[in-house]
């Protein structure tokens, strides 16, 4: 296995972020306007890359900043970490995004990667004009990645027939970097999604739950994949609230929880569209704490993503126990930038590799033996 720790560049914005307890982690309400800070923006992407970070995140919705804009600017200001772009098929031809992601990929020295959504809202598709239902959207998927990978590969003009997709002779006179075709993730925990990862993509990306719910679900993915003879590799979304003992890290989140509803925070109603958002509030109506310091009271007023809570220490423990399940890829997210709260995360970070380094060592020893 190879850990990736993935930092997120949100969908732009960065000022006033610090101050806002969770607001780097926390869902979007209804869309508001806001204007890109090109300075913070190529800061934050720096830091990053100084925290040792190997990829940033760049997420996307239907009324945010242009992913590919915040790419470029975001790789030009670094030199070695890697760019993971959330990208929608359908919104633009396959043809078209193949080519500006090879460019990019290109002009980039190869630090570059897609991650596939479908959209968990069909509000938020609607928004582009996309009026097709999920399921539908699934298979016009699955037609925009085989084109979209035959723009990046073909040698020769190529023809192609689909439901959604009609092509004529295309062909991309520039090719990518990465050879023979770049890393493409997808996620989805409903059945139409699932099958759409094990066919079409290289990694699934998973909700944050607890232990047992995702053990089940890897063994759903990896027996889905297996029927098309293919292995993926695995990503979990990882935000983190921490201090210096587990007490005062769960009083920190509990407070946050406590000041939320005190401040008449609309609690989320309804079923979600996304099965993985399902998933996550049944879990959090079981109990707000999970395995060793996963805490979902937060998850009811819309704070996506219940994060790990407690010290450097036992949260990196938490962490790896998802290591030894597979999962080698995490975006990992962080409640405070203060000096103390950087500290804290430097730690958590050290841990975390140095722990899944100590289990690789011993795999290998072990696979020496047997052989």
């Amino acid at each position: 296995m190879s850990l990736e720790l993935r930092g997120r560049l949100g969908m732009g914005r960065t000022r006033a972020v610090a101050s806002k307890p969770l607001a780097v982690f926390a869902r979007q309400g209804s869309p508001q306007p806001y204007e890109l800070d090109p300075a913070g923006l190529a800061e934050l992407a720096q830091r990053h890359e100084a925290d040792g970070l190997d990829a940033m995140l760049i997420a996307q919705n239907g009324s945010s900043a242009d992913v590919w804009s915040l790419a470029a600017w975001s790789l030009a200001a670094t030199r070695r970490i890697a760019a993971v772009l959330s990208h929608r098929p359908g919104l633009q031809a396959p043809t078209l995004a193949a080519r500006a992601f090879a460019s990019l990929d290109q002009l980039s020295g190869g630090r570059v990667s897609m991650h596939v959504i479908q959209g968990s809202q069909d509000a938020e598709q609607r928004r582009d004009g996309d009026l097709l239902a999920k399921a539908d959207r699934y298979r016009r998927s699955g037609e925009y990645l085989e084109v979209f990978k035959l723009s990046l590969t073909a040698s020769e003009p190529f023809d192609y027939d689909g439901e959604f997709y009609q092509v004529r002779q295309g062909f991309s006179q520039i090719k990518p970097m990465q050879q023979p075709l770049p890393f493409i993730s997808a996620a989805g925990a409903s059945e139409e999604g699932i099958a759409f990862a094990a066919r079409h993509v290289d990694g699934y990306a998973l909700f944050p739950e607890p232990l047992d719910a995702t053990a089940q679900l890897l063994r759903r993915v990896r027996e889905a994949a297996a029927g098309h003879g293919r292995n993926l590799r695995f990503w979990r979304d990882a935000n983190f609230v921490l201090a210096e003992t587990d007490d005062q890290a769960r009083q920190k989140v509990e407070a946050l929880a406590r000041d939320l509803a005190a401040q008449g925070a609309a609690k989320v109603s309804g079923q979600p569209e996304s099965e993985g958002l399902r998933r996550l509030h049944r879990a959090a109506e079981k109990g707000h704490w999970h395995d060793r310091a996963l805490y979902t009271g937060l998850l009811p007023y819309g704070v996506g993503g219940p994060p790990f809570v407690g010290s450097p220490e036992t949260v990196a423990a938490a962490v790896l126990d998802y290591y030894d399940l597979g999962i080698e890829l995490f975006s990992v997210g962080f409640d405070g930038d203060s000096e103390a709260d950087r500290g804290l995360a430097t730690e958590l970070l050290q841990r975390i590799r140095q722990g899944a380094l100590e289990r690789d060592r011993t795999r290998a020893a072990h696979t020496a033996e047997v052989l």
